[in-house]
């Protein structure tokens, strides 16, 4: 995999043999991964990642690198251990991020200058888990009709990971773990003055955070029945379409990484740590020079036709803390632009 077939490789590993030699050394070099008697790094590395790329079972992965299923497990946690230690440097904004304007949203004469405050998006979603018994409750995800974890997360306009929250019970609602994450989380990065993530209509319009207008059209599906015909809708639209990115970025990294799609065959909190690792991967992968196929096909899947890995437009109820905090400025900014792309729409 390493000289051979590139195909195989990709297949193989999700990742191309560059990027999957940079990474080796990476782990090497920066964070502490070390080869033993009977297993070099690369193939440590090797077998980690087929096992999150496939969803394998590690006597699986035993027989195909013929290995113990002792040694696979070891060394599966050893270079779980060393992504994890690389997510604290890669899952974040990186320095400047929130004062620059990012490059592609700049290009880009839909949303610029109209959304020039906007840093990323930020959404939550789905991954199942396997839990004990006695957990059942609080992790069923009634919608999905199976456990899950809540994972909020927040990427920028180059499809990256910049936040990342697990291992919240899939029962939460999105704008509680928000609101927990912006009071107590310490890494949280909290938008500066005159900058928002865009967000879904799951969440409320406040300082910081841009939501659509509530009880408008704005899914994609939805413009089937005719172009925007009101200012409302029209900005509806075009935040739909800018917030794509977080539902492309989901749907990236769930492709590459199948492990997320099926219930992981360890402990809860394993299962956490496998969240976090994939996602710094995926920013990893990202931030190779290396064209990937994956990134590549969610770029440039029409927003019609991609999954919709956000969590629907759910009222707010009597359970869930809301902050009114900000909203009459977020809604003077959302007025703003609706009103600037109306005008403009001829």
């Amino acid at each position: 995999m390493i000289t051979g077939s590139g195909k195989e490789c990709y297949e193989t590993l999700r990742t191309n043999q560059e990027t999957y030699r940079r990474l080796c050394d990476t782990l090497k070099n920066d964070y502490n991964l070390k080869e033993s008697r009977e297993c070099t790094v690369e193939e440590a590395v090797a077998m980690f990642l087929e096992t999150l790329g496939h969803d394998e079972v590690q006597r699986q992965i035993a027989k195909n690198f013929q290995r113990s299923q002792e040694t696979v497990n070891r060394k599966f946690m050893e270079v779980l251990d060393s992504v994890l230690l690389l997510s604290k440097d890669i899952l974040k904004p990186q320095p400047e991020e929130f004062q620059q304007i990012n490059t592609r949203l700049l290009a880009d004469r839909r949303y610029w200058p109209l959304f020039s405050g906007c840093i990323g998006a930020l959404d939550g979603t789905h991954v199942p888990v396997r839990i004990r018994s006695d957990q059942k409750e609080r992790y069923w995800n009634v919608r999905k009709q199976f456990p899950s974890m809540n994972v909020l997360a927040i990427c920028n306009f180059d499809m990256k990971f910049t936040y990342v929250y697990v291992g919240t019970p899939g029962r939460a609602h999105d704008t509680k773990v928000l609101t927990y994450c912006a009071q107590e989380d310490r890494f949280f990065p909290k938008p500066p003055q005159g900058k928002y993530f865009v967000v879904d209509s799951g969440y409320p319009n406040r300082k910081g955070y841009l939501a659509p207008y509530r009880k408008t059209r704005y899914h994609p599906h939805q413009w089937g029945e005719g172009p925007p015909n009101s200012a409302s809708e029209m900005f509806n639209k075009r935040h739909s379409s800018l917030r794509s990115v977080i539902e492309r970025t989901f749907g990236v990294w769930k492709a590459k990484w199948r492990i997320l799609k099926n219930e992981a065959r360890y402990s809860l909190q394993t299962q956490c740590k496998i969240v976090v690792a994939t996602m710094a991967l995926h920013n990893f992968i990202r931030s190779s020079s290396i064209i990937d196929d994956d990134f590549e096909e969610y770029e440039t899947m029409e927003e019609e036709t991609l999954n919709p890995f956000d969590s629907d437009d759910v009222p707010e109820n009597e359970n869930t803390r809301y902050e009114p905090t900000g909203d009459a400025y977020m809604n003077g900014i959302r007025n703003n632009i609706a009103e600037s792309i109306w005008a403009a729409r001829h």
